[in-house]
């Protein structure tokens, strides 16, 4: 049966194109109350695990403009390494132990069963959550074994207890218990869950993306880009958690008796990000906030990286241009037996860019500034000269006289400053201050070595020292 759809003052008829599709064109009065409009969504998810579309609207201002905005990342790792990043994680642990390896981060790496035992480790780092806009915590990992009893493993953000069993405080987190895997906020103690992820299985060791994504007003979890689950912020509470800002962390505690098997969970990598937000950042500060300031790189020499020993003075040398004679470090407290000859360059801080392989990351030094402040240690013999200072960068050799060749790379230098020394300069002289700041910065690549050099312009002492404090300004892409 067939129904013709005329107007009634005309009796045009309606039409259809080749799909059978009505063509309508929307109305076109001038008020927007009165005009034919089509409301604009996106679909997020098509509800296949929840059973519900994830549809939202996209928001214009009142001055007719779409809000937009990118993703800005706040930290990323690659568990690719074979120690702890003790600059950039905390590592709790009882009777039961991780392990690094290239393979990734591995929890409970001794494959333990006994109860009352456990871990943890999270980022030093916190992450903020500012209103009206999203904290993405994204993790890429897999588990050994399918689901086991009494060993519960938690991952995703939040304050944890430092002590056994490790359990959350506050946060947002994916857990897994014997009973599957589920989502949980926790608000100063209080959880929230959501039903365990019944569409969601896993093969074991298969690796999967898994996704909270946090907002003040509701809490989503993501697999493999499909949302299975979403807690709204309690009534009562301002945002789903009662921090204002969370670290990132994974925990394994074996509780209530032994587990029923062995199980691991790998983490391979991570990052976290803050969408909904636009601030302009130097890549270099991006990299030192994921990265860490002044302090090592993942699956390299932890700890600060400026000769800058705790209660210690430094050990008096003469230096020389070949080695970093006075200490190696980047920046840091350096003393000069002043008696190196005149005209002769004298390497007096020295770093190497840690080399990039497949366990520690590649990074490139980006130095925007050096400040050099020096001081009379003990009182000089004669003298009485110019101290000129360069910075010397990009060799592949500590020694300044590495040659520039297919394979090697000799120092780029570039004069930042001078001092006048006196001839008997009495201890405690404090000399002028050096600081210089690069517009254009300068940039050392990994295995390639950065160094303070001094050279003398008048007369060498024949004895005396100078204290040199040294500090960088500089960041890693």
């Amino acid at each position: 049966m067939a129904i013709e759809i005329k107007g009634g003052a005309t009796t045009n008829e309606a039409e259809v194109n080749s799909s059978n599709q009505l063509l309508v064109a929307l109305g076109q009065a001038s008020a927007p109350a009165t005009v034919g409009a089509v409301r604009m969504f996106s679909e997020n998810d098509a509800g296949d695990e929840t059973g519900t579309a994830h549809i939202l609207s996209p928001e214009t201002d009142d001055d007719y403009r779409l809000r937009v905005s990118s993703d800005q990342q706040l930290d990323a790792e690659v568990f690719n390494y074979t120690a702890q990043n003790t600059g950039k994680f905390l590592y709790r642990n009882t009777t039961i132990t991780n392990g690094w390896s290239a393979a990734g981060l591995t929890t409970n790496s001794g494959n333990a069963t006994t109860t009352t035992t456990g871990t943890i480790i999270q980022t030093y780092a916190y992450y903020p959550l500012y209103a009206t806009v999203q904290l993405y915590v994204e993790m890429e990992g897999s588990f050994s074994n399918q689901p086991v009893t009494n060993t519960i493993i938690d991952y995703g953000v939040g304050l944890a207890a430092a002590t056994l069993p490790y359990a959350a405080t506050d946060g947002a987190y994916f857990r897994l218990t014997s009973a599957g895997l589920f989502g949980v906020i926790n608000s100063n103690g209080t959880e929230t869950t959501t039903g365990v992820f019944s569409g969601f299985s896993y093969s074991n060791n298969e690796k999967h993306q898994y996704i909270i994504a946090i907002s003040t007003r509701a809490v989503e979890f993501w697999i493999d880009n499909v949302l299975y689950g979403s807690i709204e912020t309690p009534v009562g509470q301002g945002q789903p958690f009662m921090a204002s800002a969370v670290p990132l962390y994974v925990r394994h505690a074996i509780a209530g008796g032994a587990a029923g098997g062995v199980m691991n969970f790998v983490l391979n990598c991570y990052s976290v990000n803050v969408a909904g937000i636009m601030f302009a950042d130097k890549l270099s500060t991006v990299g030192n906030r994921s990265l860490g300031a002044y302090q090592g790189l993942s699956g390299g020499t932890m700890g600060s990286l400026a000769s800058y020993a705790n209660s210690t003075n430094p050990t008096a040398a003469v230096p020389t241009n070949t080695t970093a004679a006075l200490g190696s470090g980047l920046g840091g407290q350096f003393w000069e037996t002043d008696t190196l000859a005149v005209t002769t360059d004298g390497v007096i801080c020295s770093y190497q860019v840690p080399a990039g392989t497949a366990n520690v990351q590649g990074r490139r030094l980006v130095l925007r500034g050096v400040n050099i402040q020096s001081f009379i240690q003990t009182a000089l013999t004669g003298g009485g000269y110019v101290a000129q200072w360069s910075l010397a960068f990009g060799h592949t050799a500590v020694s300044i006289a590495t040659a520039e060749a297919a394979t090697t790379k000799a120092a780029r230098r570039v004069g930042i400053g001078l001092q006048a020394v006196a001839s008997g300069a009495t201890a405690g002289t404090v000399l002028s201050s050096i600081q210089i700041n690069f517009d254009s910065p300068i940039f050392v690549n990994p295995s390639e070595f950065v160094a303070c050099v001094k050279k003398k312009i008048g007369t060498a002492p024949s004895a005396g020292v100078i204290g040199h404090l040294i500090t960088y300004d500089y960041g890693w892409e």
